[in-house]
């Protein structure tokens, strides 16, 4: 049968002197292989958690702040597993848990769930907030013995917390008196449900299969098939989230390459070609190991063995290095006016790169633990890079860090990409895109006015090329006028020959000859006293470190006096000490922060939701900022209209 009830009197145990020097061991870091793509190039401990009773404790599962488990009641400690067996019942109990998985808080049975049943194990949705439960069917006429196997099948029933109290609301439609189905997994969206059962037409004694939610009812299951299920016991499934790299089913098997007994393996769930992988020590051990559950966006899971410690059966916490990546979010603005920069080209890490887009911001993906150069560039603007470092933020993070450009006055730019064949001066069509530029920038900046010179290579008579390059300006400045720019706005000269970078004469390669064909612009100094309309800003202290563990988010910026919002009306102030896309996350900050006496608020929920303290004006939370840095020293201060 495939509840703990049934296999713990069938199992022979995988004992030797193997496993005592495992066990002396059970604290050191073993590498796990590469190919498990779980734990990628990592490392890997185990130890017991501290909520372990002397019987069997199995079955672990995350709900909410706590881990779920099932186990005897605790009043029953001077009886064996063995006599519990025949007439006790298994009950589910719960421990609270803290954010690297450590047991904080006493064991307690669940009320709720304390019947004249076997209860567990569980599967929770934290999307539909349905907990699914194994339990046993009654049989009321085997009072004395009541887990006999030809009486005792397993179901799985549905329940929901009303009221703070688990209610149960329904069965799963497939169970059966006739055979058993137990062990739940759901998958994050709720509408996938994988179990182990010994109903008819499978391939072993206990096999795994899965049902779908679909036209509001859970549909008929559906067999694993001969590459997951064995002729020995399959069972006790578990589904990763989303914050590995694919999707992975775990599940437990005394087939396959078992050492003897219950292993634990792994396979990418919708790869039908990938093979079935054994996990290594110390996750598989010379004893039974099973019942595996990682919780999402955390390095930490729990798995059940009865390899010798605190009782029969413990649960052990299980930590690892994942491979993780975070979005990092650069925002791209002008050093005076605080207005993002659209097109801006950003260089990340010398790997990637990108335009920024109206809101002045592009994303990359970036590795934990790592330093990224990010490099900045805009047409008409002096070129910035920053220096990123990222240390293992909570996942799930959203990083950001602003760049400033200042726009380069009174000195000549060259337009890299505005080309011309020889002896013709129309607009090639790979040079608009850096007109467009142009017409971009001085759209954002309705007092700018340009002077655009045009260059010819040194072929030809100089009076044939300064016509020519004339031709080539104003070809220019009638493209940037048909997108809507005034015209007393630009100016266009040809200088012909006069200007040549490459001075190569005849030898000149038709490299050199299109380099000499270009176009050059000059934004004389200007006066820009129109009101700044900011929609994101940034005034921290300039030094980005995302090295610090507890802010969700990490914002860096450069420093921006207040005179420069002097003109804006209706700005508002915010110290933020973290943003997330999970609103039910942020409001716990906000429990968190008012808890220790602040008057914290959502503070923005339009794009990621940020949960900050507000400020009268920029000096106040520049004031905040530097006297909350010690206790929070990853806050940044935030502004919008």
């Amino acid at each position: 049968m495939i509840n703990k009830l049934y296999y713990m009197d069938t199992l022979t145990a995988k004992r030797n002197l193997f496993s005592l020097i495992l066990i002396l061991f059970s604290s050191a870091a073993y590498p796990q292989n590469q190919k498990h793509l779980m734990f990628n190039d990592s490392t890997l401990k185990i130890s017991e958690i501290s909520a372990n009773s002397i019987h069997s404790d199995f079955g672990p599962s995350v709900v909410q702040d706590s881990l779920y488990f099932t186990s005897f009641n605790d009043k029953l400690s001077e009886k064996s597993d063995s006599k519990l067996r025949k007439k006790e019942y298994y009950d589910l109990f719960k421990t609270k848990i803290d954010n690297l998985g450590y047991a904080i808080g006493e064991r307690e049975p669940i009320k709720e769930f304390a019947t004249h049943y076997n209860d567990g194990p569980v599967s929770y949705c934290e999307k539909t907030g349905e907990l699914f439960v194994t339990q046993n069917y009654a049989d009321q006429s085997a009072k004395l013995r009541p887990f006999q196997k030809e009486t005792n099948r397993l179901r799985i029933v549905i329940a929901k917390k009303m009221n703070g109290k688990w209610n149960q609301i329904t069965d799963f439609p497939f169970n059966n008196p006739e055979y058993s189905v137990g062990h739940p997994a759901l998958t994050m969206s709720g509408d996938t449900l994988f179990f182990a059962s010994d109903m008819p037409g499978g391939y072993g004694a206990t096999d795994l299969y899965m049902s779908v939610w679909k036209d509001g009812k859970w549909n008929a299951p559906v067999n694993l098939g001969p590459k997951v299920n064995t002729s020995g016991k399959d069972e006790f499934p578990f589904i990763t989230g989303n914050s590995y790299s694919e999707r992975f089913l775990i599940f437990a098997s005394t087939g396959h390459s078992s050492k003897g007994g219950f292993d634990l393996y792994f396979k990418r769930l919708n790869d039908t070609k990938d093979e079935i992988h054994q996990f290594t020590e110390p996750i598989n051990s010379t004893y039974d190991d099973f019942a595996m559950a990682l919780p999402e966006n955390v390095e930490f899971g729990f798995l059940t063995s009865n390899r010798p410690g605190t009782g029969s059966d413990d649960i052990y916490r299980l930590t690892f290095d994942k491979f993780i990546s975070y979005w990092q979010e650069i925002f791209v603005f002008d050093a005076k006016t605080v207005k993002p920069i659209p097109q801006a080209h950003v260089d990340f890490c010398n790997l990637n790169d990108g335009e920024t887009d109206i809101d002045g911001k592009v994303s990359f993906l970036i590795e934990k633990n790592s330093v990224c150069k990010v490099t900045a560039s805009a047409l008409g603007y002096k070129e910035n890079s920053k220096l990123i470092k990222v240390g293992k933020p909570i996942q799930g993070t959203i990083l950001k860090d602003t760049i400033f450009l200042e726009m380069i006055v009174n000195k000549k730019i060259t337009l890299r990409n505005i080309y011309y064949d020889f002896d013709r001066w129309n607009i090639l069509p790979e040079s608009a895109t850096e007109l467009d530029h142009l017409v971009s920038l001085m759209k954002e900046n309705p007092e700018m006015k340009v002077e655009l010179s045009a260059h010819t290579d040194e072929r030809g008579t100089e009076k044939y090329n300064l016509k020519l390059s004339q031709l080539r300006a104003q070809s220019a400045v009638d493209y940037i006028i048909s997108k809507g720019i005034d015209k007393v706005r630009i100016i266009g000269h040809g200088y012909g020959k006069s200007q040549l970078i490459n001075k190569c004469n005849k030898d000149c390669t038709p490299v050199q000859h299109r380099e000499n064909r270009r176009t050059e612009i000059y934004i004389p100094g200007f006066l820009r006293g129109e009101p700044v309309k900011q929609k994101v800003g940034d005034y921290s202290d300039g030094n980005p470190d995302h090295t610090q563990g507890y802010s969700p988010i990490n914002e860096r910026g450069s420093q921006v006096e207040d005179e420069n919002l002097k003109s804006v009306v209706g700005t508002r102030f915010f110290l933020i000490f973290g943003s997330f896309k999970d609103k039910a996350k942020a409001l716990k900050l906000v429990s968190q922060l008012n808890t220790e006496g602040n008057e914290a608020i959502i503070a923005d929920d339009s794009e990621h939701v940020k949960v900050g303290i507000e400020y009268s004006n920029l000096r106040q939370a520049k004031k905040a900022l530097g006297d909350r840095k010690i206790q929070y020293p990853d806050v940044w201060i935030y502004t919008f209209l």
